[in-house]
């Protein structure tokens, strides 16, 4: 190969301190520039390279002012090891920054590529920020265990993967689930609230907190469960408590296919929107518009109101006030415990039923607290002479109610109302008898006289 020495005058100051060639081939199919280092004489007794010793520098300088040269970036590269036959070197990418020359870059003999550090670990590690316009391909590496719980304000305009104890960040969790996981720290900057991500056996979780904080005040809440979001085709999803070792959807008690609802059943009436199958307690104030139709009891805790129609083939039992704009059909047994008015405007004061209006019975049965009045046929026969004198006075029987004590008490009682025509009647019976008694007597006195 023809090769030529080519002095260079901007690396004088170097062959000041270092005893070197540098060798080019300026064209050909290969052309090459190369650096020699040797120590002491080339030819006499060199010394072999050192660790640490510098192979060669590129330098790019430039005239600031007449008489000022300043260097402006440089590529150096270091010896990291030699042996006969075998030499690594790092090579060193410079810039100056206004001040001062600033190491900015290294490539090890490994090939790992550093970038604001001269330590890489990986293929291409970055020490600080690091923006990407176009797609990124490839994997993203997690750090090594970290225990510490970092505060928000450790992250600063960055997304960091770092693998954490979920008792150390207090991430809930049951016995048996792996302490294990991975956490993304989103940290946008600009005021924005920086999330984490904690990625677990059970599922995802996140926490949030302003950015400069120095602690997480902000409770873990699940994201994600453990498996795919599944179940029955028109159930409503059952969510788990958060203590759950899994977070997977199940099925509740709600059915729902878009037209009918059913609780507690898979297969509402048709004909109705909701079907409930099973015991149903209410205990706020239940509101009807139109007809109520319950199959089995109806236990009531509060107030109940009706504007329709209701029909009960079972028992109802309401606690507090029951109001039916309605008809009522009840087919079972009804329980009330409070005062009951029908078409009335106001409850009658003393009476557990008020009726604004008729009332059509086959039978009513009315059972006196006081004693049936069999007790007339104990007494004496009233005097009938004595009962016109009364009635010539008072314009009603004796032991009647006038007209004005009926419409001042409000109405009648009809039990002792019964009562007291009953006793009326077995009294004016005694004076009939007795009556007849004497029709009896005259007639035969009479027959007597005309014999």
């Amino acid at each position: 190969m023809n090769k030529k020495c080519l002095p260079l005058a901007a690396l004088a100051l170097l062959l000041n301190f270092f005893t070197q060639e540098i060798h080019a081939q300026a064209s050909g199919v290969n052309p090459e520039l190369y650096m020699y280092r040797h120590n002491s004489a080339k030819i006499i007794s060199p010394t072999g390279l050192q660790v640490g010793d510098i192979l060669g520098t590129l330098q790019w300088r430039g005239l600031t002012a007449i008489g000022e040269i300043e260097l402006g970036a440089t590529i150096k590269s270091f010896t990291r090891a030699s042996s006969p036959g075998s030499l690594t070197a790092d090579m060193i990418f410079s810039t100056n920054n206004g001040t001062s020359l600033t190491d900015r870059m290294i490539i090890t003999p490994a090939g790992l590529v550093g970038i604001g550090t001269l330590t890489p670990s990986f293929n291409l590690d970055v020490v600080g920020n690091t923006h990407t316009s176009g797609r990124f391909h490839g994997r993203i590496h997690f750090d090594q265990l970290s225990v510490a719980n970092d505060a928000p304000n450790t992250y600063t305009d960055e997304a960091y993967f770092e693998q954490k104890l979920r008792s150390t960040l207090a991430v809930p969790a049951m016995a048996g689930v792996n302490d294990f996981g991975g956490v993304l720290s989103l940290a946008p900057g600009g005021g924005a609230y920086d999330h984490q991500l904690f990625f677990g056996q059970d599922g995802i979780w996140n926490r949030r907190e302003q950015e400069n904080n120095g602690s997480w005040t902000d409770s873990w809440e699940k994201l994600l469960s453990t498996g795919d979001i599944e179940g029955t085709p028109n159930r409503l999803a059952r969510f788990l408590p958060p203590d759950n070792p899994s977070s997977k959807l199940g099925d509740s008690q709600i059915f729902d296919d878009g037209t009918n609802v059913g609780i507690g059943t898979v297969t509402p009436d048709a004909a109705y929107l909701l079907t409930i199958g099973g015991d149903t307690r209410v205990t706020g104030d239940v509101a009807v518009d139109d007809q109520l139709t319950v199959g089995d009891d109806l236990t009531v805790s509060n107030d109940a109101t009706v504007d329709g129609n209701t029909t009960l083939n079972g028992t109802l039992d309401v606690s507090n006030n029951t109001n039916l704009q309605g008809q009522l059909d009840v087919s079972g047994e009804s329980n009330f415990d409070q005062r009951m008015k029908i078409g009335a405007s106001n409850y009658g004061t003393g009476y557990l039923l008020s009726v604004g209006g008729k009332v059509i019975a086959e039978e009513v049965r009315v059972a006196l607290q006081a004693s049936w009045p069999d007790y007339v046929f104990d007494n004496p026969t009233p005097d009938i002479r004595s009962w016109e004198t009364f009635i010539l006075e008072n314009k009603h029987l004796p032991g009647v109610p006038s007209a004005d004590e009926v419409a001042q008490a409000g109405g009648i009682e009809l039990g002792e109302n019964q009562r007291v025509l009953l006793e009326k009647v077995e009294q004016l019976t005694l004076i009939i008898i007795e009556q007849q008694k004497q029709i009896d007597s005259l007639q035969k006195q009479m027959s007597t006289g005309k014999q």
